[in-house]
């Protein structure tokens, strides 16, 4: 039946769709000529294992013509997006990566992170790595001060928001400043995110200047402050081509089933952002950076005026009318060290994840034989450890991580401030944690560790099984005490004493919720003690303490700001200034 669809197969340009015995698309590829493209998979000098493989789920084939090859790769890279076959490389989902979008078409235009890149309006850049784009717009909105908002500003607020009063936006939202100033602001956040970065610190100095000519000194220091921040960051991104080049580089390396590829981002010369892509568990391809050029460009953001490749066999096939549509110029490079760095970049990565691999191998090693020792009916995959942590039997809270397969799951650690009025009570302070932790899981239907380990001997052990019971859960449960590491199981007073990898393991969950408590704990009681500090000092009233605590991290931090006039204290009156100063440094002598 193959032989026939192959024979009938005209000698035209499309792309062909190889389907397995129930109907589902399994790859799709495009061809300059259909009959001979699929004709070679059915050869009996195949080039790979993989293709055989692949050959012999192929049950059916389709085929779609069209009138040239630029038009099969627009269609072949549509269809792949549509119907995501298994052997073909698919590009992750634009949400796994955050852009930081420019709504440069607003009246007051924004800067924001976000996953979504369809707004036609905006401009977009990156992709970046999340804590990348979050440290880029926190810069940008504390020099520049670029609305985070999305109110519809046509008609002013009544008043602004917090950003403002955290002196982290212009505030147009109330037209604090003309519309002119606010856009001249916006400006230069865009040219910082383009990689201009001498532009923008010129733009800064000259202020800098005209406020010190105008012995506005505050506000000098101020630029003085920005333009260190912006040198500082501009430090961290190399030079590595001349300026006004803006240019991606792109390696690509398959291993282990894997292809891996880097785009470094270059604009304006500045080596500004770093992108590997991993596809697992795909066949080698031909014309596979050609795909992946494709597919990646077709998204439309961020785009450079030159990319610059590996020099491949098949260059001669690169369609470059998909490029000039974009006025991109493919460049292929021999001996380029930025093409090296971006191999570089490729190896390192996978180093990693072979060392990440190792790890979670040791991990999984731990935990069946945490099983074994234990003889638990559940491989216990996911466990909570919980300890609390109180000084001089006051201030006590609770913690409580989450390790899954070995590895903590920080995100959903939770600390708890200990509601009830208990002195050095270990016993209510776990049983108030084990009560509110799962009865809360138990009311959100979420899913409940295999196994709870908690921080002391058989009597909290006890007490945290007891609470279980009252909650009709049934929860492995076990404690470890500290000076002989031994374990406890519920109601049984003989400790079994553990050895090796299900040791380790257990003293790693129970270190990590120790250190969790403990730094809540101390956090509080640091707290508590500038709250006491402050209580007493004259003409600081309950609304000016509250805006201590907000603005300020420790004393230290208010008394450098309140000695330099910083802008943060701004809200504190002279008279309030010389009380605070006068009455920590009584307070530093006792």
């Amino acid at each position: 039946m193959l032989k026939d669809i192959i024979k009938n197969l005209p000698e035209e340009p499309g792309i062909y769709l190889f389907k397995n015995e129930e109907g589902k698309i399994i790859y799709i590829g495009k061809a300059k000529n259909l009959k001979k493209r699929v004709r070679s998979y059915f050869q009996k000098n195949t080039k790979d294992i993989k293709t055989e493989l692949m050959r012999e789920k192929i049950s059916d084939i389709n085929y779609v013509v069209t009138r040239n090859e630029f038009e099969a790769i627009l269609l072949e890279n549509s269809y792949i997006k549509q119907y995501k076959p298994k052997y073909n490389i698919l590009l992750k989902d634009d949400k796994s990566f955050p852009y930081i979008e420019a709504t440069v078409k607003d009246e007051y235009p924004g800067i924001y992170v976000t996953r979504n890149t369809k707004d036609k309006k905006a401009i977009y850049f990156g992709p970046y790595i999340a804590a990348d784009a979050k440290q880029m717009v926190e810069l940008i909105y504390k020099i520049f001060k670029i609305r985070q908002c999305t109110y519809d500003l046509k008609k002013p607020l009544k008043r602004a928001c917090i950003y403002y009063d955290m002196n982290l936006c212009l505030a147009p939202c109330i037209r604090f400043v003309s519309d002119n100033y606010y856009l001249q602001a916006f400006e230069n956040a865009y040219k910082f995110l383009k990689g201009n970065y001498k532009s923008v610190i010129e733009d800064l100095k000259e202020k800098m200047n005209k406020y010190a000519e105008n012995q506005e000194y505050e506000k000098a220091a101020q630029m003085r402050d920005y333009i260190k921040l912006l040198e500082s960051n501009a430090e961290k991104q190399r030079v590595v081509l001349p300026e006004g080049k803006f240019v991606d580089v792109i390696n690509y390396l398959y291993s282990e089933n894997a292809y891996y590829f880097c785009v470094l981002k270059i604009r304006d010369g500045r080596l500004i952002n770093k992108e590997i892509q991993v596809f697992k568990n795909v066949f080698e391809h031909e014309n596979v950076l050609n795909t992946f050029i494709i597919q990646y460009y077709s998204r439309n953001v961020d785009m450079p005026s030159e990319i610059w490749v590996p020099d491949v066999e098949y260059k001669n096939t690169f369609t470059k009318d998909f490029m000039k549509k974009l006025s991109i110029k493919i460049l292929f490079k021999v001996r380029e060290p930025l093409i090296d760095t971006a191999m570089k970049n490729i190896i390192s990565k996978i180093n990693e994840e072979k060392m990440l691999d190792e790890k979670n191998k040791k991990f999984k090693q731990q935990i069946f034989e945490l099983q074994r020792a234990l003889n638990l009916e559940k491989t216990p995959v996911l466990i909570d450890g919980i300890d609390i942590s109180h000084i001089g039997g006051t201030n006590t809270v609770g913690s409580c991580v989450v390790f899954k397969n070995g590895i903590p799951e920080k995100n959903f650690y939770r600390r708890y401030k200990i509601k009830q009025n208990i002195i050095a009570d270990d016993y209510a302070a776990i049983k108030e944690v084990v009560q509110r932790r799962y009865s809360r899981i138990k009311k959100e239907n979420g899913v409940f560790p295999d196994l709870i380990l908690i921080d002391g001997g058989i009597g909290q052990v006890n007490v945290a099984a007891d609470e279980l019971k009252n909650m009709e859960l049934k929860i492995e449960i076990i404690g470890i005490a500290k000076k002989e590491e031994l374990v406890f199981m519920p109601y049984k007073n003989e400790p079994i004493k553990l050895e090796g990898d299900a040791l380790l393991l257990l003293k790693r969950i129970r270190d990590e919720a120790h250190r969790f408590a403990l730094a809540y704990q101390t956090k509080l009681s640091e707290k508590a003690i500038k709250k006491t500090v402050l209580n007493y000092i004259p003409f600081i009233g309950e609304k000016t303490r509250y805006k201590i605590y907000n603005e300020f991290n420790d004393l230290n931090e208010l008394i450098e700001a309140i000695k330099n006039n910083d802008k943060k204290v701004s809200f504190l009156t002279e008279k309030q200034k010389m009380s605070i100063l006068n009455s920590l440094k009584e307070e530093n002598k006792k």
